[in-house]
């Protein structure tokens, strides 16, 4: 159900009054990293704006300001524990520069983390990182933390000695001093804002490579011990460098480019200018490697270095500027190094996880309306953002559309921009107005909601396109515009007719010599939309079949499943078997999955060991779906006892043999949650597993797996199942009360799924709990899911125990019927009958996901 993005009252956020500008900004830290703390001394260069201007404020939040003196001389200052308010003996003159000093001490909740040994991680070393984005460097020094700010920087940090500090630009002094102690002086002579400044000490080991072509060296620190993993994760990043350098037409504008990978890091990576941070968890183990890699990840987070860094968005109502331009660059890379149809499939996965989002609620792109700037993080930002980006590619062809990007960065390079700019710079290149596109697509909430039908009148030799959108449609929301192409097959021969898109409804009629035999609507995929396509079985069958795009065939193999009947079935049997690209054949096989017939059933077992792991997943995913089936169920538990290469098939089969509710998941699924993995991720779905049995012993199971610390993964995934398992069951109360202890675990992402599943259990018992848990919640996204928790179980809704139930009928109702239309299909086959064809296929709608970005282990969380 569609909710408002924004509670009621949520205030619109604009960038505050800067009076002054900073210019440079010195930040010295002495670390003492067993008390978590540090002193800090920032010598910030300051010129005012404008004329008589007798005081300004900086964000400073939770310091302990003990000094603070302009050029030199105390100056007067107020420090509310958010901020600091400086009284200049004399107004300060335009342009003027002057030297603000403030010294302070700081234990920062945010900002700057510090992690060390505990009871679960004893032998971790003592260390420390720094996270700035959103507005949280102002937690641990004295800034303007707006985006738009942009300075100059150093930082001199002293640091026990043994460990490494890592910071932005270059590393000009490294000495060690009295007491066991080592200075660091980092120094970028190079504009960018607070929240991109860095601070990382530990102990890591240091791989050093360089970028043929531009010749920019490269560094990956990791843990000691896990130098290999590094080179695994991090070894194209040169070839990534130099390939932005080309495509963008501005050279990577620094010396050195440096990736860390820290523990307990909160996202997956972090674009700070010069020197990433990214979460351990992306370092590949051997086996992970066999079928992952994490080069979404790295080359998003190396694409920021233009978008977002060197360029940077004015407000974060303008964030997609950074992050939708940073989500394409991976569709960049993909389509460089693996060709046009393995990120085909990347973009697929976009825009299915922002039409689920957008199942939710949906919001401008460039909003203004939030609580907390993190909020709007989310798969508009991303997703939706990089697919505008995409269909902007196609819009203008990739000559005129490169060269925009190239005077884009060159005239803003080192600033900060909005929508506009970039407009702007299209309009100056190619001649294209599209403020239109960018007002729809970018300015105002939604995507068009489709449908569509093919007809042929073959005594006229016309097709007829009607393609009408559903959303919808008001002054406030207009029909959304768009050209794209009809792709037909006629007398063997491919061609495309261009179709311009622009009102509600439209009946485009084409003249052919013959009938077709392939319709695609859109191929490629280019515009993001949902979308119900009607046309014949034979035409599905035919795009399937030879579509010369994987993504047409990806989605021909859902569009054809729609028809559940013997030829659909052989369809997909011959993709699943035949299709060079593994991305079908996993299509074909979830496809068949979804159909729950004996013959579909035959082929998902024939191919259980498909060479792909890829291929291997979606089948023991689409075995899952035959809940109560034997056959199926032994096939999975037989995997899981044998074990698999990738520890991705073994994932998926654990948690598909606890959807089939056979009594072997009890049995198996708690031995196999105990096998480590990469990213704990056969664990986490094991969990996910038993939380699908259905079964009241599997609340004990799951409840072992809630033990505090280690990985947030399964203890997330514990949270959820128990969820699953419990809603409208006489253990519901037991389920809560475990649940509800959740809402204090030590990350914030299992607080997060904590009161996402209190919410699902629907008992407003737990909103007490929750409200407490709000009262001391830090992180915005973790206030969020509780905000959001809170306001479900107060307004009620369809009790859980009917909704259970509700799913359970639909359940067995859509295997009945799958079975029952076999039969009657054998039952025409004896008496010479067959059973009837429909001219065309129900209605198709891509399907959207369970869930929002399920944190798939191929693609850690990006920033």
């Amino acid at each position: 159900m569609q909710r408002p993005f924004a509670p009621p009252g949520t205030k619109l956020q604009f960038t505050g009054d800067r009076p002054v500008r900073m210019v440079h900004a010195r930040l010295e830290f002495d670390l003492d990293l067993a008390a978590r703390a540090f002193d800090g001394l920032a010598t910030l260069t300051l010129a005012a704006r404008r004329e008589q201007v007798t005081s300004f404020a900086l964000d400073a939040v939770e310091m302990e300001i003990r000094e603070v003196t302009l050029d030199g001389k105390p100056v007067p200052f107020d420090h509310d524990g958010e901020t600091l308010r400086v009284r200049p003996p004399q107004a300060l003159a335009a342009d003027a520069a002057f030297r603000l000093a403030v010294r302070y001490h700081a234990s920062p909740r945010r900002g700057l983390y510090f992690i060390g040994p505990d009871a679960h991680h004893p032998n971790r070393p003592l260390q420390c990182w720094s996270q700035g984005q959103d507005d949280d460097s102002r937690f641990y020094w004295p800034c303007i933390d707006a985006p738009i700010e942009k300075m100059t920087t150093e930082v001199i940090c002293t640091a026990p000695a043994g460990n490494f500090v890592l910071s932005n630009g270059d590393l000009t002094e490294q000495r060690d001093l009295p007491g066991g102690k080592t200075l660091w002086h980092y120094v970028l002579d190079f504009p960018h804002p607070a929240y991109l400044v860095t601070l990382v000490c530990g102990p890591f080991a240091a791989i050093t490579d360089r970028a043929p072509a531009t010749g920019v060296d490269t560094y990956y620190f990791v843990p000691p011990g896990r130098e290999a993993d590094g080179r695994r994760s991090f070894a194209r990043t040169p070839q990534m460098i130099d390939l932005y350098s080309k495509t963008i037409g501005v050279p990577y504008p620094h010396r050195r480019y440096s990736q860390i990978a820290v523990p307990d890091f909160i996202f997956g990576g972090m674009e700070n200018t010069t020197a990433t941070t990214l979460t351990d968890l992306t370092l590949l183990d051997e086996r992970a490697a066999l079928d992952h890699d994490v080069e979404a990840l790295v080359s998003h987070e190396l694409a920021h270095q233009w978008w977002g860094d060197l360029v940077t968005c004015r407000e974060w109502s303008e964030a997609w500027l950074n992050e939708g331009f940073a989500t394409y660059f991976e569709y960049i890379w993909r389509e460089h190094v693996k060709g046009r149809d393995e990120a085909d499939v990347e973009l697929l996965n976009d825009a299915e996880g922002y039409l689920n989002e957008a199942g939710r609620y949906q919001r401008p792109v460039v909003c203004r309306q939030y609580e907390e700037p993190i909020h709007i993080f989310d798969a508009h930002l991303y997703e939706k953002g990089g697919r505008v980006v995409h269909m902007i590619r196609h819009e203008l062809g990739d000559e005129l559309f490169f060269r925009s990007l190239r005077t884009y960065v060159e005239r803003h390079g080192r600033g900060s921009v909005e929508t506009r700019d970039l407009a702007r710079a299209i309009e100056q290149v190619s001649g294209r107005n599209l403020d239109e596109l960018f007002d729809r697509w970018i300015g105002r909430p939604g995507h068009p909601d489709i449908e569509a039908a093919w007809q042929w009148d073959d005594d006229r030799k016309v097709g007829v396109l009607r393609v009408e959108q559903k959303q919808a449609i008001s002054p406030e929301a207009p029909p959304f515009k768009f050209r794209t192409l009809l792709r037909f097959e006629v007398d063997g021969q491919e061609r495309d007719e261009p179709l311009a898109v622009s009102e509600a409804l439209h009946a485009f009629e084409i003249r052919l010599p013959s009938r077709p035999t392939q319709v695609i609507f859109d191929p490629g995929d280019v515009i993001l939309k949902s979308i119900k396509m009607e046309k014949s079985r034979a035409l599905w069958q035919r795009q399937l079949q030879v579509g010369r795009l994987g993504i047409d065939r990806v989605l021909a193999a859902t569009g054809i499943a729609r028809l559940v009947e013997p030829e659909t079935v052989k369809a997909l049997g011959a993709a699943l078997r035949g299709d060079t690209f593994w991305a079908v054949r996993a299509a074909a096989a979830r496809a068949l999955g979804r159909l729950r017939r004996a013959d579909a059933l035959d082929l998902l077992l024939a191919t259980v060991g498909d060479p792909h792991p890829r291929v291997r997943r979606a089948v023991v995913a689409g075995l899952g779906d035959y809940r109560g089936d034997e056959r199926a169920a032994a096939a999975l538990a037989g995997l899981l006892e044998k074990g698999d290469p990738s520890y991705f098939v073994e994932a998926e089969a654990a948690s598909s043999l606890g959807r089939t509710r056979a009594a072997a998941a009890l049995r198996l699924l708690p031995a196999v949650a105990a096998r480590p993995s990469f990213q704990d991720v056969i664990r986490t779905r094991a969990i996910e597993g038993l939380g699908a049995t259905g079964d009241e012993k599997a609340v004990a199971l799951i409840k072992a797996q809630l033990k505090p610390g280690g990985p947030f993964q399964p203890r997330r995934a514990a949270v959820s199942a128990l969820a699953e398992l419990s809603a409208g069951m006489p253990w519901a109360r037991e389920a809560r009360e475990l649940i509800e202890s959740c809402l204090l675990d030590a990350d914030f992402r299992v607080r997060g799924e904590a009161a996402a599943a209190l919410a699902r259990l629907g008992q407003g018992e737990a909103v007490p709990a929750i409200e407490r848990a709000l009262g001391g919640e830090m992180d915005g996204r973790a206030k969020r899911r509780m905000k959001e928790a809170i306001r479900d179980l107060k307004e009620g809704g369809k009790p859980p125990e009917q909704l259970r139930k509700a799913q359970e009928e639909l359940d067995r109702l859509r295997g009945e019927t799958a079975q029952l239309r076999e039969r009657l299909e054998k039952l025409e086959t004896r008496v010479g009958g067959s059973a009837s064809e429909p001219k065309s296929p129900p209605k198709t709608k891509r399907p959207r996901p369970p869930a929002r970005r399920r944190q798939r282990p191929h693609r850690p969380v990006r920033r």
